[in-house]
């Protein structure tokens, strides 16, 4: 019989953590957009050395509660892409490839696709925008051109033709990539990425102008946002923006600070946008999550927030009691090998309906299941994922209502031998 050890523990209150991400993972190039009633969260995949992952989106109804889809995209080097809705009802987004470094359009019914690649672009990071006073949808990318695509609705090259791509014009300090424009009370923004993303002196500036084509001009020559250590925020950079009930948000990604400075690794997160009379930037303050907003509209309250958490492994640095602290950057990590599992105690008998798990890679395989049990010694199965290997984006949810004091997560392989079992969170829900 195989003896474990149960390591029993307590939300480490004294851990200082950075800015909580939006989402959890390594996403970066965050762009935001809200499409028929939702927020989509367009990503890159990221947390790889020699790769980038697969091609997955985040969409929410309130930019609080998030969900992971996949989109159906056959590509190994799926980089900052950007998606709009044309006004032919279907939908365009661009990517990027890390091979030639250039941009591709495609189209689809649905944002979640299938998508059809249409024609490729020569510029890179690549952002779709809806110029508001001319309603034409426009580009704009690293090589700083304005792109035109043809907006004739009739046409049968509507949003597959580029006719026109002239310079944008002025001095834009510190310029790398990532250019997002927005527009606020007449006026145009451009923010960007400067420095470097293997350094921590990335960082975000910006420039506005009176239209998307004219000479744009820096209130300031220096970052809005950089490299803030003493709120282990280091490296953001590529940010989009959006507006909300008259507030204005910038999404972008942060290294991670553990291992910064790195192109790899990186958090999606949010910081709230303040102007002043003559329409300059003048504070970024960094958001731990959007419930400010009076958005949530949730139809669950999660119980295992900060509840004593037992497990038979773990990694010192990555201590169990961080899958329950609400956090979307701190995870559980089990020493390498098979058959770990980690137990929530709710600390009373509660009504659960759903159960979410987030490992730390989206995309690999796992077996496991998630049990239950009222004294942590008989177990019933919850969900069943032991019969056939499924990625983590496929069994993040799994709902049943039940009654129960204990949720265990019992996890018999991980697809990679080499990379030790992994959690972001683990939230066990009830209804309100």
């Amino acid at each position: 019989m195989r003896k474990f050890i149960l390591i029993l523990t307590l939300f480490p209150a004294c851990i200082l953590m950075a800015q909580n991400p939006i989402i959890p993972g390594y996403f970066a190039d965050p762009s935001i957009r809200y499409m028929d009633g939702k927020y989509w969260l367009s990503v890159t995949s990221d947390g790889y050395e020699d790769h980038n992952g697969e091609p997955f989106i985040w969409v929410s109804d309130d930019l609080v509660h998030w969900d992971i889809r996949y989109l159906n995209i056959n590509d190994r080097f799926f980089w900052a892409p950007s998606m709009i809705k044309g006004d032919n009802g279907k939908y365009y987004m661009v990517h990027q490839q890390g091979v030639d470094y250039l941009a591709y359009m495609m189209e689809a019914d649905s944002p979640l696709g299938p998508w059809q690649e249409t024609f490729q672009i020569r510029d890179f990071d690549v952002e779709l925008f809806r110029d508001p006073v001319s309603g034409k949808i426009m580009g704009i990318g690293s090589w700083k051109n304005l792109l035109v695509f043809d907006n004739d609705v009739n046409s049968s090259t509507y949003m597959r033709k580029i006719i026109s791509s002239e310079p944008i014009e002025g001095e834009f300090t510190d310029f790398t990539e990532g250019p997002y424009v927005f527009h606020k009370d007449g006026k145009y923004y451009m923010v960007w990425a400067g420095g470097h993303c293997w350094l921590d002196t990335y960082n975000v500036r910006y420039a506005i102008a009176d239209a998307p084509g004219k000479t744009y001009r820096e209130p300031v020559k220096t970052p809005i946002l950089d490299t803030t250590p003493e709120k282990d925020i280091f490296g953001p950079g590529h940010s989009s923006v959006i507006e909300v009930n008259g507030r204005w948000f910038l999404f972008y990604h942060r290294q991670d600070p553990a291992r910064y400075p790195t192109c790899n690794y990186r958090f999606s997160s949010a910081a709230e946008l303040f102007f002043d009379a003559n329409g300059e930037i003048t504070k970024v303050e960094p958001m731990d999550d959007l419930f400010s907003l009076g958005l949530g509209r949730s139809p669950y309250r999660n119980l295992a927030l900060n509840k004593t958490v037992t497990t038979n492994s773990l990694n010192a640095a990555y201590p169990p009691a961080l899958v329950v602290d609400g956090r979307n950057d701190s995870r559980w990590e089990a020493e390498l090998g098979e058959d770990k599992w980690i137990t929530i105690d709710l600390g009373k008998k509660e009504q659960i309906a759903r159960v979410e798990v987030d490992f730390e890679y989206f995309d690999k395989y796992y077996l496991y299941k998630i049990e239950y049990s009222d004294d942590n010694r008989t177990w019933s199965v919850y969900a069943d994922y032991t019969q056939r290997a499924q990625k983590a984006y496929e069994t993040r949810i799994s709902e049943k209502d039940i009654s129960a004091r204990y949720v265990r997560i019992n996890v018999i392989r991980a697809e990679a031998k080499s990379a030790p079992v992994s959690i972001w969170e683990i939230r066990v829900l009830a209804k309100k």
